[in-house]
């Protein structure tokens, strides 16, 4: 990894989103959009890069169940990773780069409905957790512990998932709810 992208993990996830701060209209609307959504691939990622790290010590450490947690715990960091570099490279570089003030409203209010969709895929990944955990349980099933591993493994992806997602989505309404007067001018509403 080169140092300006470690230099960005460090910089998104510590520089301040200043909802609160004084509203200037789409300027304004715009750094606060791209802070969030460099706030939540930075975390993401980090927590991709853990996952990952975590994975090798399954290999020489554990045995059973918590082996196999940890293999697929990495397995999702890979995942976790992939997915956070290609966010990046269409949201920052290609796709909010463009556009009129309106379509940039847009965006977001697409990023925020992208969200619930993630919210309710975190549910399934944890439900789906729970049953592959549950299986690894039941008598005479092989391989019951890469089962429970891999189940628990899945439950722990999704929660944090869901907590992560459910953060940014309240973020993101924050940052549209100072953009309602502004918007409320351009379209004529009172």
């Amino acid at each position: 990894m080169q140092l300006r992208h470690t230099r960005y993990l460090i910089t998104a996830f510590t520089t301040p989103l200043r909802l609160n701060e004084p509203f200037d209209e789409i300027r304004d609307f715009d750094q606060r959009f791209r802070g969030i959504v460099r706030r939540h691939l930075a975390v993401l990622a980090w927590w991709s890069l853990l996952c990952i790290a975590t994975g090798p010590l399954a290999i020489v450490a554990f045995h059973g169940e918590t082996y196999y947690f940890f293999m697929m715990h990495m397995v999702w960091g890979f995942i976790n990773l992939a997915f956070a570099v290609l966010v990046f490279y269409h949201a920052i570089f290609r796709k909010f780069q463009k556009g009129n003030a309106f379509e940039r409203f847009e965006a977001q209010r697409h990023v925020e409905k992208m969200l619930l969709l993630n919210i309710g895929l975190d549910f399934a990944y944890v439900f789906t957790g729970l049953l592959l955990h549950e299986h690894g349980l039941r008598e005479g099933v092989s391989l019951p512990e890469l089962w429970q591993g891999f189940g628990w493994a899945i439950v722990v992806q999704g929660l944090f998932l869901f907590a992560q997602d459910t953060w940014v989505y309240h973020l993101h309404a924050a940052n549209f709810v100072k953009a309602a007067p502004f918007l409320r001018e351009e379209m004529g509403v009172e």
